[in-house]
């Protein structure tokens, strides 16, 4: 058996994984799929469309180049990004894992950064994994004599914690969590994970190399459940379409200690199960594309219209090159006609009306998620009922990626014996963004003088929330005290100059 071999449901979700990112990708990417996404017509295929400089091909290069595709997609996982992350999220660690915080992964992402990139990922294809590892070159494993030598080299461990990996869903090729165990939970015993890649050659060159991680818990045809003390073992295959050795296999160990699970999460769009879930804006995705076909189609019918055919009737000399224009002119025998030709507007309306609704259709699925500002004069709870009512996926979305994060590094917790009860990933959840001004402020302050049990205290946290102020109560006060020393306190109503005092309550001149 290769090891490269996919899983039912990978070929099945594949092509819907592949839409999301290319339409994500934006316009370049789409055009260069062709007919894959934009069907050549009838009239282009007879023309013949497989050979180089053929009529077709020369008329559908030009119909897909006047075409327009929106950047939708991109624009709405963008915003939502910016909306799940406009305030951090709170990650508890123990503190055996507390220099992950800020180095989690081998490219020194932060676990907030990571998190982002988890988001990211459930949104383009509603899928990805993280793997927990150490680096291969500080990581010490249980091998055959022969390699001792090479084991020996990865004792001196230059960091001391695990590192985060993350798999996009193009990557995990196949899977197995076929056993179940007493409490009903599917337990993973085995993964692959496409790790191919382009290299730099000795010649500067690049080449693609296959590789292919495998990850197994205890014997390679047994669903081992994780907990019952078979061992976790890795093995990394560097060739296309290569057959699988479990002589090629390793045991990684952290201080002499195996692992009896496989550090591995799989994060979906709404769970953190095996089975895939379905992209959470593939709708969107598919309306964009029906967007960038009735734009070619509407683009092709305008272009058309400028592009009428002259036709002469009566004999004329064939080897005549005829023109039509200023300075042009054109011999027609007597009895004979001349006249232009060309494709008729009826529908045009319609083509264009169509295209209108499909564009507030996309504009309306790609920001639905997203409608998180104050409306004028509308109240706290109205405003977050009506945000939670919009956003109940994207909230779906941001708990399922903090706790396939939490378990993540849970996994990294038990490698080092650390208590995983201890990580806990707590995502933002407030989506709303709302108004708080001066107005409100003032309100506040009026509410305290009228005897509403607000204390000043209270008040100032809610001014650093909603980020009046980046100081503490007491760091507030200080600067209070500092200037009023320098004079330049607040002014205070009862030291204003008798003419100035309620001024705006004085009655006006009378006109003389």
């Amino acid at each position: 058996m290769t090891v490269d071999a996919k899983h039912p449901d990978y070929i099945e979700f594949s092509e819907d994984w592949d839409t999301m990112r290319d339409t994500y990708r934006g316009e370049r990417i789409v055009k260069e799929h062709g007919v894959k996404y934009l069907p050549a017509t009838s009239g282009m295929i007879a023309d013949g469309m497989t050979t180089a400089n053929a009529p077709g091909l020369i008329a559908y290069n030009a119909y897909k180049k006047r075409a327009h595709f929106p950047d939708i997609v991109r624009e709405a996982i963008e915003a939502a990004i910016g909306v799940m992350h406009q305030k951090p999220p709170v990650i508890d660690l123990p503190a055996a894992l507390e220099p992950m915080r800020e180095k989690a992964t081998l490219r020194n992402e932060s676990l907030e950064v990571l998190l982002r990139r988890i988001n990211m990922e459930q949104l383009l294809t509603g899928r990805l994994g993280i793997l927990a590892d150490f680096p291969v070159d500080t990581r010490a494993t249980a091998v055959d004599t022969k390699d001792v030598s090479d084991v020996v080299s990865r004792m001196a461990a230059p960091r001391d914690v695990p590192y985060l990996a993350m798999y996009t869903a193009e990557t995990i090729i196949n899977w197995d969590a076929g056993y179940r165990d007493g409490l009903g939970v599917d337990s993973l015993n085995f993964v692959a994970l496409d790790e191919s890649q382009q290299e730099r050659q000795n010649d500067f060159s690049w080449d693609t190399v296959k590789k292919t991680r495998i990850l197994i818990l205890g014997e390679v045809n047994v669903n081992e459940p994780s907990g019952t003390g078979e061992v976790y073992r890795v093995g990394v295959f560097r060739e296309e379409g290569a057959m699988f050795d479990e002589a090629k296999l390793i045991t990684p160990m952290y201080r002499g200690q195996t692992i009896d699970f496989i550090p591995f999460t799989i994060i979906n769009s709404k769970d953190v199960v095996p089975n895939p879930d379905d992209a959470p804006l593939l709708g969107l995705a598919n309306l964009v594309l029906s967007i960038y076909r009735q734009d070619a189609d509407y683009k092709q019918t305008l272009f058309m219209q400028g592009q009428d055919t002259l036709v002469t009737i009566g004999a004329t000399d064939d080897t005549e090159t005829l023109r039509a224009g200023a300075g042009a002119r054109i011999s027609v025998p007597q009895g004979g006609d001349a006249k232009f030709i060309g494709v008729s507007s009826t529908g045009l309306a319609e083509q264009r009306q169509a295209l209108e609704n499909d564009r507030m259709r996309a504009a309306s699925k790609g920001g639905q998620l997203l409608d998180s500002v104050s409306r004028e004069r509308e109240s706290g709870e109205a405003l977050h009922i009506r945000v939670a009512a919009r956003t109940a996926s994207l909230k779906q979305i941001a708990l399922a990626g903090a706790f396939g994060l939490q378990q993540a590094l849970q996994h990294a917790a038990r490698w080092v014996g650390a208590n995983p009860d201890e990580v806990i990933v707590t995502p933002n959840l407030d989506f709303v963004s709302e108004v708080f001004d001066a107005d409100q402020l003032l309100k506040l302050m009026s509410a305290r003088n009228l005897g509403a049990p607000l204390s000043l205290e209270t008040i100032h946290r809610i001014m650093q929330k909603k980020d009046f102020t980046e100081f503490d109560f007491e760091a507030e006060l200080a600067k209070i005290d500092e200037e009023e020393a320098l004079g330049l306190g607040a002014t205070n109503p009862d030291t204003l100059p008798d003419d100035e005092e309620d001024s705006e309550d004085d009655d006006p001149p009378e006109d003389e």
